[in-house]
C-alpha cells in the first residue's frame, strides 16, 4: 500500500545536497488559506459521515462501525486545524543544525543523529505531500508526542506508516522544497558525524 523512497543513507544521495545551506535555523508557517479550505474540506466529510452513519445504522452493522471510525478521524482533523488556526502562529516547522522540530507534532526537537531515514510516502503511487522520519531504535517511543500527534498515530499505523508523518500540506513551503531541505540537514549532519 505504502513504499519509502528518497533514501538520504546513500554515498550518492549526500552529494546532492552539498549545495543547499544547513548552517542556517529555517522556520516555516502554516498557510491560512490552505487551514481554511482543509476546514471546509473536514466539515463537509463529517457532514457526510452523519449522513451515512444515519443511512447505515438501521441497515448494517459492519458499515456503520467504519463509517464511526471515518466519523472521528475527521472530527480529530477538524479539532486539529481549528488549534492550529487559533493558537499556532509563526514558525510550525523548524529546521536548525542541530534537528528537526514540528511544533504540531512533538514538544521536543529531534536531533539529526537520530534520523535513520527520509522519505517521501506515497499512496498508489503518488505523492500524499507527507515526509516520514524513520528513528534509529525505540528513539520514536520515547518522543513526548503533542495531543495532535498522539491522536493521529493509529491512524498513521493503519496506512502502514512508520515513522514519523510530516503533513506538508497546510505549510507555506512545497512539499518536494521541504523535502530537499531535511535530506541536506540529514546529509549534513551524517557527513559531520563521519569527520
Amino acid at each position: 500500500m505504502a513504499h519509502e523512497i528518497n533514501s538520504a543513507t546513500s554515498e550518492v544521495s549526500l552529494n546532492i545536497y552539498d549545495a543547499i545551506g544547513t548552517s542556517t535555523v529555517r522556520g516555516f508557517r502554516q498557510s491560512s488559506t490552505k487551514l481554511l479550505f482543509h476546514l471546509v474540506l473536514y466539515l463537509s466529510f463529517i457532514g457526510g459521515s452523519i449522513w451515512l452513519t444515519w443511512e447505515f445504522y438501521v441497515t448494517d452493522d459492519a458499515r456503520f462501525l467504519v463509517v464511526l471510525a471515518c466519523l472521528a478521524f475527521f472530527a480529530v482533523a477538524l479539532v486539529a486545524t481549528i488549534h492550529r488556526l487559533l493558537v499556532l502562529s509563526g514558525d510550525v516547522v523548524i529546521l536548525s543544525p542541530e534537528g528537526f522540530h514540528d511544533l504540531r507534532l512533538t514538544a521536543k526537537l529531534v536531533p539529526w543523529n537520530l534520523i535513520e531515514d527520509v522519505s517521501d510516502w506515497r499512496l498508489r503511487g503518488k505523492s500524499a505531500s507527507t515526509i516520514i522520519l524513520k528513528l534509529h531504535g525505540d528513539a520514536e517511543d520515547s518522543l513526548p508526542l503533542t495531543l495532535y500527534g498522539r491522536s493521529m498515530r493509529p491512524y498513521e499505523r493503519l496506512l502502514g506508516i512508520q515513522g514519523i508523518a510530516v503533513h506538508t500540506w497546510t505549510l507555506d513551503i512545497s512539499h518536494v522544497r521541504l523535502l530537499r531541505l531535511v535530506h541536506a540537514y540529514v546529509a549534513a549532519a551524517k557527513k559531520s558525524d563521519s569527520a
